[in-house]
């Protein structure tokens, strides 16, 4: 150990260990890091979503909760508050409205925050309407013209109002929802006696509680649901939401395979290279006698020592970067009460750099141990290399198991190491084409300044092929990060624009269209459309009742076949659908076509050509089924599951839907339409709009810290791969300058060779990226593929300026060397 610690402390001063260390450091600290950074960043923006929920889990259910789910929920110590919601008139003096009653539990919300106020003094966090009190919005208090601790009837009892509902974390959990509200207390529910057979009532199970306790209990109750119930939680219940953040995720995850993939790459190029330089040591040692086990034993010390220094260095710097993103997260997500939770990002930082050195950095070790005694007196004598399949497989074994500890999929990591593999051997195969091609075109031609750097890359073709990979690598994994980065952000503000709708309007009757377009439009409010709703409830599938045709599917609990649907009519395909199959019909004579969304088709079990019946109030209609929409459920507009042709329900009554944005300067239009039409619903989801736009915020600017990790890893293996010709190059130099060539000329050939290197890399890197990028999408980030035109002029401009001026500036000493001691040396 001793003599194994002295060769490596001269190492290190000579300063030939440093590159090796700084990667295997950085690789530690990055994924340290961004482990931690990544599972606090999916803590807290869960939790600070769940807030849009009002708890972790919502079970919803039309019939009154069962008792053996309470008492289920209690055995996993879940928090547990009930909410229940039912449409009723309230009546004060000779004043009727009606409004959605909401009835919630001690503790109700779980996440999230209640807000209320009387006259301009906010009530204390945690408040709650005490028995014989409620609260009122804004608008019940407007349309009834009421003030505090006046008392209104509700059913069969007297309350007083106590306060004004400003903001509920879970309101409008769907866009149906009744407006204006009124909250009471869950005590004072049956005392008013409202709720009766039959009557249309929603209750609401809220859980909260530590991941694992709400996960096992999403896992063990899902299977149990009973008719009319069904689980939400953040990605399932709030998919304005859900898709942002399993968007971020996997991004994430994207980030860390870079990450880990760099860091590998530096890795390897540096344990090459600290190899290479000590063939001529090994040689020494065992001329002087010491034995192959020997000298075997002194270098894997060595090793050793490199990976505990690593991890200490790195798991500290790791430790000090997570717990400086701990505090920009609880400054980004105030609300969110994150854990820092240390010991699984260091045991992933351990785990990373034994893997990294077991993967990448033994294998050229293993050459080093091969070095015959002979290289004394033939310095050109190679060591006998381990066989390729051996080295590719321990290479991509510990690669594999890399990218399964930072992104726990195991379809992902598959798909990465073997297509990888593929395109890698594709890649080096289709380089070292052009190599030769190259040198028989140009070999007997005298060739320009600018190109005298295509000799050095074609005479050497094994490592100029392994370089423009590496270097390509590297650029194609900060590319495509920033692109996909790029593209999420531009996905979430699309979304949500500044002029998004924030206003609902349902119930709109048919004689009333035109002067509620005009009321708004005098307002200066301009709406796209008004979209005709008729409920109906779909009764039949192929003349099979469907109930049975679907449960028999194992889709029990389909929400669709528990409720009425809002169907409508249109003689386009709606703004924002997307025709995925058959043709958009609009006959104007039976039999008629619908149009179906694709991922209720498929639930249902039902496509093209199939026949549905649909019974409404006045009648039953049959249509069969002519297309397959795509829907945007994470817009705030309105869409539907089924769409008709005009002349298919024309004999129906319809009311009408519309969404449009009010500025917050010109709110009072509100009132104005609730004076003008008492019976319309206006839904106003500004306040959801707001909490989505921070949460979005929040995802993208931690989002651009995730880049710094990726472009340290990135430029490492920049380094690294022009380190790893640097000895070739100071010989060839000293040996040129020897023969007569100036040292500019031997700098415009090394700045040539920088250059066509990173051109060539940066080239590759583009078409890597695009391939790589339409991948992702499609099959992971569920967006459409994206031409990046300006990477293909500047991502190889720029790759070749920094090799460049990197390599100049690695190699300046090269060139000043007198050529006397490097031919001495060699």
């Amino acid at each position: 150990m001793k003599l194994a610690w002295r060769l490596l402390s001269r190492d290190i001063r000579a300063g030939e260990i440093w590159l090796l260390l700084a990667a295997l450091i950085l690789a530690v600290a990055a994924t340290t890091s961004l482990r931690f950074f990544s599972s606090s960043l999916e803590q807290g923006l869960t939790r600070q979503a769940a807030s849009l929920l009002g708890a972790d889990l919502v079970l919803d259910s039309s019939r009154p909760l069962r008792p053996e789910v309470l008492k289920e929920a209690s055995k996993h110590d879940l928090q547990q508050a009930t909410v229940t919601e039912f449409s009723s008139m309230i009546q004060y003096k000779d004043e009727f409205q009606l409004a959605a009653v909401k009835a919630v539990s001690t503790g109700y919300p779980l996440r999230g925050e209640l807000q209320a106020r009387r006259d301009k003094t906010q009530l204390p966090a945690g408040s709650l309407p005490a028995s014989g009190t409620l609260w009122l919005d804004e608008r019940l208090f407007g349309l009834l013209a009421i003030g505090f601790d006046d008392e209104v009837q509700l059913g069969d009892i007297r309350l007083r109002v106590a306060a004004v509902l400003t903001s509920e974390p879970d309101r409008a959990g769907n866009f149906s929802a009744f407006a204006p509200r009124a909250l009471i207390n869950a005590a004072d529910v049956e005392a008013a006696g409202l709720i009766q057979p039959g009557s249309r009532v929603q209750y609401r199970l809220l859980l909260a509680g530590p991941a694992k306790a709400v996960a096992d209990f999403n896992d063990e109750l899902k299977p149990k649901l009973a008719i009319g119930e069904r689980l939400q939680d953040v990605a399932s219940g709030r998919s304005e939401v859900g898709t942002p953040l399993a968007r971020a995720s996997d991004y994430l995850s994207i980030a860390a395979i870079a990450a880990v993939i760099l860091s590998g790459l530096a890795v390897a190029l540096a344990a090459r290279r600290h190899a290479e330089r000590h063939y001529d040591t090994m040689a020494l040692m065992r001329c002087l006698g010491a034995s192959r086990r020997r000298v075997q034993g002194i270098y894997l010390r060595q090793l050793g020592l490199i990976w505990a220094v690593a991890i200490v260095l790195g798991a500290g710097l790791g430790a000090l970067a997570s717990q400086l993103l701990f505090q920009l997260l609880d400054s980004m997500l105030p609300t969110a009460e994150l854990d820092f939770a240390w010991q699984r990002p260091l045991l992933t930082g351990i785990a990373t750099a034994t893997l990294t050195l077991l993967g990448f950095a033994l294998p050229a070790l293993i050459g080093l141990f091969r070095v015959s005694p002979l290289r004394v007196i033939r310095r050109e004598l190679a060591p006998n290399s381990p066989g390729l399949i051996a080295v590719t497989a321990l290479a991509l074994s510990a690669l594999a198991a890399l990218l399964m500890l930072e992104t726990g999929r195991w379809q992902l990591t598959l798909l990465l190491v073997v297509g990888g593999s593929a395109l890698a051997f594709l890649l080096t195969i289709i380089l070292r084409s052009v190599f030769v091609l190259l040198r028989k075109t140009f070999a007997e031609r005298s060739l320009p300044n600018a190109l005298l750097g295509l000799r050095e890359l074609w005479r050497q073709p094994q490592a100029s092929t392994l370089q423009i990979l590496a270097l390509s690598i590297g650029m194609t994994a900060m590319l495509l990060v920033t692109s996909v980065r790029g593209e999420l952000i531009t996905a979430w503000q699309s979304k949500l624009p500044a002029n998004a709708p924030n206003q609902f309007a349902l119930g709109i009757d048919a004689h009333d269209t035109a002067e509620f377009r005009q009321t708004l439009a005098d307002a200066g409010i301009n709406i796209d459309a008004l979209y005709p709703v008729i409920r109906g409830r779909l009764t039949a599938i192929n003349g099979e009742s469907v109930v049975t045709a679907v449960t028999k599917d194992k889709e029990p609990n389909l929400e669709a076949l528990n409720r009425e649907l809002n169907l409508t009519i249109s003689d386009t395909l709606p703004l924002g659908n997307e025709l995925l199959e058959g043709e958009w019909a609009n006959p104007s004579s039976a039999p008629w076509p619908v149009s179906i969304e694709s991922k209720l088709a498929e639930k249902l079990g039902v496509g093209l050509g199939d026949r549905l019946m649909f019974t409404l109030a006045e009648g039953d209609v049959e249509a069969t089924v002519s297309s397959l929409r795509k829907v945007d459920w994470d817009s705030f507009q309105p869409n539907f599951y089924m769409v008709f042709p005009p002349a298919a329900l024309a004999d129906f009554p319809a009311t009408y839907l519309t969404a449009f944005h009010v500025p917050s300067g010109n709110r009072d239009v509100l009132n104005t339409l609730l004076q003008r039409f008492p019976t319309v619903v206006l839904i106003d989801v500004d306040a959801i709009m707001t909490q989505v736009r921070k949460l979005l915020d929040d995802v993208s600017r931690a989002i651009e810290f995730v880049l710094l990790f990726v472009l340290a890893a990135g430029v490492l293996v920049l380094l690294a791969c022009i380190a790893a010709g640097q000895d070739q190059r100071r010989q060839e130099a000293a040996l040129l300058r020897a023969l007569g060539a100036s040292r500019r000329q031997l700098m415009q050939r090394g700045l040539s060779e920088m250059i066509l290197l990173g051109g060539m890399a940066g080239l590759l890197a583009v078409v890597l990226t695009e391939l790589l990028a339409a991948a992702l999408y499609i099959t992971l980030l569920d967006l459409p593929p994206t031409w990046h035109g300006e990477l293909w002029l500047i991502t190889p401009l720029l790759g070749a300026a920094l090799t460049g001026l990197a390599g100049m500036a690695a190699t300046r000493k090269v060139w000043r060397t007198a050529p006397a001691i490097v031919l001495r040396d060699a």
